[in-house]
């Protein structure tokens, strides 16, 4: 046995010793609760815990909590999506977690409750087009300061640079022994401390998957979610994307197939709809963004390459053949009009009446060039041949995907604890009782426009609140 461990060893038995001298005492006011993690999940469930009367200390690595909150949405704060969505609406944006979601968001912590939670602690919403909910203030300082407001005048205790080393519990009548590096407890740094519960709460970090399976969980491997598309297009000169970054379309669709595989439909994996924007190395926005979601063992198996394709304009019709219809009447309808600064895909807005393209210019002009015609070409001199070549590059766009993005906003994991070895009811693990897990750390994860925060915000609650039970229980 190395000094080190003869160390923590002996560190266990004087918090044991202190444990069973104040075991009585703790029973009859509060418990002591650790939170391990300082994020949207932790500083919630921390919250949840210590309004029931619990001693709750948050531990915390870094220099500061709630960082994922400060820079959500821009730096506004991504809160939750439309509260006012039906549930079965809302559960189909989690690639993982759909079914086992489906109590919590019904019955423990609707997404009613949690709107009013931030409502009833000063964070005024609003719901924009797409359903995304932000502070009226735009600001996610607004978010940040409700939520540590609440904690402390919960008197939750928050540590912030207090590196969680190892948990340990020696069978379940026992506490939970943390071995803690916190420098401003003691001079070396490292403290052996005891809780009667834990709520792990560490987001992606690996230390809280290590944690997890040192108390006998199983993991499903993490691999990367929510990320943009990397092309060779975009990066290319000469690419059908290059210089066009910043060009958007209000509606796209985005297809993946892998490697070697023949692109047709039948065999393709993952397609998703939405908002679509092209970036400096590749594709964004929300399409983008949810195939990375629902393809992400997809994608990380095949090294994130493979063929994306396209379509700009799926709302004027979902075939190849149904924009070449509309593509040729213009043969006869508006044969002296030149095809590169013609787009005939347009829409009126219902609101304005405004008529605009489905097509930016650009992007339109890129897809006539890509198609090979001339420039000068006159939509009544062109063959079906040529009419064909365009409708495939507005329809099935072929671009080549050359690796993911680094979306850092949005960015979470798939994968971590798996769900059946989780009591979803109240968050408590089936393999080590009185841990309770909640967050990214867990096999959930959603697409953007808010779902990822409201995964946190409800097994947060619902694992601080059900701390106090399993204690009482143990007891």
């Amino acid at each position: 046995m190395t000094t080190h461990s003869l160390f923590l060893l002996l560190m266990n038995l004087i918090a044991l010793r202190y444990y069973a001298t104040t075991t009585e005492a703790l029973a009859t006011t509060s418990s002591r609760i650790a939170v391990i993690g300082g994020g949207a999940s932790g500083i919630f469930a921390a919250i949840a815990a210590a309004q029931n009367g619990h001693n709750v200390t948050v531990l915390e690595a870094a220099a500061k909590t709630l960082t994922k909150v400060q820079i959500s949405g821009g730096g506004r704060c991504n809160v939750m999506h439309n509260a006012s969505r039906p549930v079965p609406d809302l559960l189909q944006q989690y690639p993982r977690g759909q079914r086992e979601l489906q109590g919590l968001f019904q019955k423990r912590f609707r997404p009613e409750e949690c709107r009013a939670w931030f409502e009833q602690h000063g964070v005024a919403l609003k719901t924009e087009a797409d359903g995304r909910m932000f502070p009226v203030t735009d600001s996610s300082q607004t978010v940040m300061d409700a939520l540590l407001q609440a904690a402390a005048q919960a008197r939750v205790k928050i540590r912030t640079r207090c590196r969680v080393q190892t948990l340990h519990k020696p069978n379940n009548d026992q506490p939970f022994f943390v071995s803690v590096v916190d420098k401003s407890v003691s001079d070396d740094g490292v403290v052996s401390e005891c809780y009667d519960a834990v709520i792990l709460a560490t987001g992606s970090m690996p230390l809280g998957y290590q944690l997890a399976e040192s108390v006998g969980h199983s993991l499903v491997k993490t691999v990367p979610s929510l990320f943009t598309l990397n092309a060779d297009e975009a990066v290319r000169p000469g690419g059908v994307l290059h210089g066009l970054s910043g060009v958007s379309v209000p509606l796209g669709r985005v297809s993946y197939w892998p490697p070697n595989t023949e692109p047709v439909r039948k065999k393709v994996l993952h397609e998703q709809e939405g908002p679509l924007l092209i970036t400096h190395y590749g594709l964004s926005g929300p399409a983008a963004l949810r195939v990375s979601a629902f393809g992400a063992r997809t994608l990380a198996e095949h090294s994130y390459k493979g063929t994306l394709k396209i379509h700009w304009a799926p709302s004027f019709g979902s075939s190849v053949e149904d924009i070449f219809d509309q593509l040729w009447s213009m043969t006869t309808s508006n044969p002296r009009k030149t095809i590169s600064t013609v787009c005939p895909l347009i829409r009126a807005d219902p609101v304005t009446g405004t008529v605009t393209t489905a097509i930016p210019r650009r992007l339109w002009s890129a897809l006539v060039q890509a198609a090979g015609v001339d420039e000068a070409a006159v939509w009544g001199g062109v063959s079906k041949k040529v009419v064909r070549q365009l409708a495939m590059q507005v329809a099935e766009c072929p671009i080549t995907m050359t690796n993911k993005g680094t979306f850092k906003e949005e960015f979470v994991t798939a994968g971590g604890v798996p769900l059946k070895e989780i009591d979803m009811t109240r968050m408590e693990s089936k393999v080590c009782p009185g841990l309770f897990l909640c967050g990214e750390v867990i096999n959930v994860d959603g697409v953007t426009g808010g779902f990822n925060f409201l995964n946190a915000w409800g097994t947060g609650y619902v694992a601080g609140n059900a701390v106090g039970e399993s204690i009482r229980q143990a007891a």
